[in-house]
């Protein structure tokens, strides 16, 4: 009987992964219905009629109810929530979000709400690329990382 060996093992693995809880300090977290398939670690907006969606304007980033999608083990994909999933929603706290490039400190947030090839609608970057994303309010980069290797601080957003 042969076994496998594991013969190497990340340097620098990642401690996270987007859409976790950073840690256990106070958050606030509400429940929105998917109107759109969401990935995790994704930034979302309460809808006119209260539903979570992604952002496709400026002001879906800017303005209103936002927060971060968190994970939710139980999806049989893994990845995200479908439509008409019930969407965790970090709209306060520290967590782990989806982003398009490395993050350093000093950067500022932005989120994305017009996609292009590659890209990821709600994913954050540190720059509006071409303006197709916006600085979210009350947000600050809490960790430095890699793609889908920072965290965010969210404050009082309601």
């Amino acid at each position: 009987m042969t076994t496998a060996v594991q013969t190497s093992v990340a340097v620098n693995p990642n401690a996270g992964q987007p859409g976790q809880e950073y840690d256990d300090s106070f958050s606030d977290i509400v429940s929105w219905i998917a109107t759109v398939a969401i990935p995790f670690g994704c930034l979302v907006y309460e809808s006119a009629e209260g539903k979570a969606t992604l952002p496709t304007a400026t002001g879906n980033v800017t303005a209103g109810r936002v927060g971060v999608a968190l994970i939710d083990p139980t999806k049989a994909s893994g990845v995200g929530y479908e439509i008409g999933d019930a969407v965790r929603v970090m709209k306060r706290g520290r967590v782990w979000i989806r982003t398009e490039e490395a993050l350093a400190f000093g950067d500022t947030l932005f989120a994305r709400f017009a996609a292009g090839t590659g890209t990821q609608l709600g994913a954050f970057r540190n720059d509006a690329d071409t303006t197709t994303a916006s600085t979210p309010p009350n947000m600050a980069l809490l960790r430095a990382g890699a793609t889908n290797g920072a965290a965010v601080s969210i404050g009082d957003i309601s």
